[in-house]
């Protein structure tokens, strides 16, 4: 089963302590992969995956060629997994019905809806920066959730960057037009960060224990 060939894909040194495999939306894998910022995902995951859609999505011609090359370079070092829906899996049964709108009160965009589609069936966790899109679904479906403030916040917490690195890092992001949840990296790690992974992953883990 698919689970059982991606169930290896695992947080590194205990960063996250689970196992549960990531489905990233474009958005979330874009922030990073914009400012030429990939060591850290590779420091802190073993491997990640990205449907179809979201491979459409980063690998088009009108995405600016820094997030294309990184993109193929990840994928020929086998660190990015490019995971296709066949027509009569589950996965595709739930992504057509988000991206008609059946399932929600929007249409979901493909790379969305494909993100949620796998982690849905596939017990995951939704790599995402587009709250106003996905949050929905995975309140709905107790889909564990981490976004690109979060990824940080890790990383700071963890040690694998300082806070004033992480405030760099931030700041480029923005200027790249990245959709964060602050001004700044410091002002969302004292005031935000323990919140956000409390509601938006670690009470999802828990709720999958009952």
């Amino acid at each position: 089963m698919f689970l059982d060939q991606i169930l290896f894909i695992t947080f590194k040194k205990g960063i996250f302590l689970n196992d549960k495999p990531i489905f990233y939306d474009t958005d979330c894998l874009a922030s990073f992969l914009i400012i030429d910022q990939v060591s850290i995902l590779q420091k802190m995951f073993s491997k990640i995956i990205i449907p179809t859609p979201v491979y459409d999505e980063l690998s088009n011609e009108s995405t600016p060629v820094v997030i294309r090359n990184n993109l193929k370079s990840l994928i020929k070092t086998s660190f990015v997994e490019v995971k296709d829906m066949s027509i009569t899996s589950r996965e595709y049964t739930a992504y057509s019905c988000m991206i008609k709108g059946f399932w929600g009160k929007k249409h979901l965009g493909k790379g969305e809806a494909s993100v949620i589609a796998f982690a849905i069936e596939n017990d995951g966790i939704v790599a995402s920066n587009n709250l106003s899109d996905v949050k929905e679904f995975t309140d709905k479906y107790k889909l564990p959730l981490i976004t690109t403030a979060i990824i940080l916040a890790k990383a700071v917490e963890t040690h694998l960057i300082d806070e004033f690195k992480a405030n760099k890092l931030w700041e480029k992001m923005l200027e790249k037009n990245r959709n964060l949840p602050d001004d700044s990296f410091s002002n969302y790690y004292q005031n935000k960060f323990k919140k956000d992974y409390d509601d938006f992953f670690l009470n999802r883990l828990n709720e999958y224990d009952f």
